[in-house]
């Protein structure tokens, strides 16, 4: 006959999982010696879930014990746990910290009864395991056009950076609420389409690029946050949209996602249209070059272009009407340094996204460039062709880059604690 002592009672909690045997006993006189004696003969039971259930005593058999499944222990009202000798009793060694339950650098702190714990997290994470970390979206706060919003009104509230953001020209400043690593993900806004046939040029439209990495940022700092918005629309032709950006005060570039050119009468999918993962320009397609090293797109040889994309120093090129040197073209997108308001077009449906964004030129004329780290190509006054997408940045660790990711609408930047510091 085996001798089993159990030397561990665990009140409120059974362990799971490991039940072999469930037997009812009619009373609870001597309920426990009796499913110890139950356990004693059966020759793989080790420890023992004692309760009522549905009106019936019940002596639960397990095959196993909290030092091997301390995680299965689990609270149970009405329950005892016993578990064997030799299986070591429960204490602040062996306590619900033994296994790691706080997440993300949080500390585990043993409760005063031997399951409880309490875990100390670290800035910028909370909940019961320290699950929950930071994490922010910005969007463009309903704004659409040239320029960007000028009132946060409440949409962020409630949310993880409530109080954290204010204003200025439309760019939104977030002061960094704790030190630590940080993935930052920027998307630029999809570029316009010209609207005749019942929309069907939309699928072709310029899509705007997705950039991400890691950074370490800190407690008080503040960063600038552009958030693209899409290119204008109307009946003949179309605007660039505008490039998102992420940028340190001292304007410090962190990531830069560019925006989609603009589209007229697109037979198909062209590459050009699309945002660029790298730094330079789209040419777009039956186009010209874009921009490069951070500055608009400038090269052009038609009177009827549309406006070169904005990049992060200087603007793109515009037609006479607005202070360039060719033709009767829209105005292109002006420069992050300069603002990032989308150039201006005969008709005030046909703005170059916010963000850079390259206006449509009126009538046929050529569509707009989209903005980013280097202006997307003006787009020529032909059937069938686009202003570039913008370029993109990223100066992040374990980056991702991806071009055409923004196939409808404006942009967004989504910043998400990792690591405290």
């Amino acid at each position: 006959c085996r001798r089993l002592k159990f030397t561990t009672t665990v009140d409120g909690y059974a362990l799971k999982g490991h039940v072999i045997k469930n037997i009812s006993v009619k009373a609870a006189i001597h309920l426990h010696s009796h499913c110890k004696n139950l356990c004693i003969m059966e020759d793989t039971c080790v420890s023992i879930n004692i309760g009522l259930l549905k009106g019936r005593f019940l002596c639960q058999l397990s095959n196993s014990d909290h030092i091997k499944h301390l995680g299965d222990l689990e609270n149970e009202e009405g329950f005892t746990y016993r578990g064997r000798e030799g299986s070591n009793p429960l204490n602040n060694t062996m306590s619900a910290c033994h296994t790691s339950p706080c997440l993300n650098g949080g500390t585990c702190q043993p409760g005063i009864t031997v399951m409880d714990y309490t875990c100390v997290c670290q800035s910028g994470f909370t909940g019961k395991g320290c699950e929950k970390g930071f994490n922010a979206v910005f969007t463009n706060l309903d704004r659409t056009g040239r320029t960007g919003p000028k009132s946060l009104d409440n949409h962020y509230a409630g949310q993880d950076h409530d109080g954290q953001v204010s204003l200025s020209r439309g760019i939104q400043l977030w002061t960094v609420p704790y030190s630590g690593h940080y993935r930052i993900e920027a998307i630029g806004a999809a570029g316009g389409y010209n609207e005749q046939h019942d929309g069907i040029y939309a699928e072709y439209r310029g899509r705007g690029a997705r950039i991400s990495g890691t950074f370490v940022l800190i407690n008080g700092e503040i960063i600038q946050i552009l958030v693209g918005q899409e290119g204008g629309k109307s009946e003949r032709t179309s605007s660039g949209g505008g490039g998102s950006f992420v940028v340190k005060e001292t304007n410090n570039c962190l990531v830069i996602a560019g925006g989609g050119g603009g589209v007229i009468d697109p037979q198909s999918r062209h590459a050009g249209c699309d945002a660029s993962a790298n730094t330079t320009g789209n040419p777009g397609y039956r186009s010209w070059s874009g921009g490069s090293n951070g500055h608009g797109s400038q090269t052009v040889d038609d009177c009827k272009a549309g406006g070169g994309g904005g990049g992060f120093y200087s603007d793109g090129r515009s037609g006479l009407e607005y202070g360039g040197v060719l033709g009767n073209g829209s105005e292109g997108g002006k420069a992050f340094l300069n603002g990032g308001k989308g150039g201006r077009a005969a008709m005030p449906i046909m703005f170059g996204g916010f963000g850079g964004g390259g206006g449509g030129t009126h009538y046929k004329g050529g569509a707009g460039g989209g903005g980013g780290y280097s202006g997307g190509s003006s787009g020529a006054g032909v059937s069938d062709s686009c202003g570039g997408g913008g370029g993109s940045f990223n100066s992040g660790r374990d980056q991702r880059n991806d071009c055409c990711y923004n196939s409808d609408g404006h942009g967004q930047v989504t910043v998400t604690l990792l690591k405290g510091n």
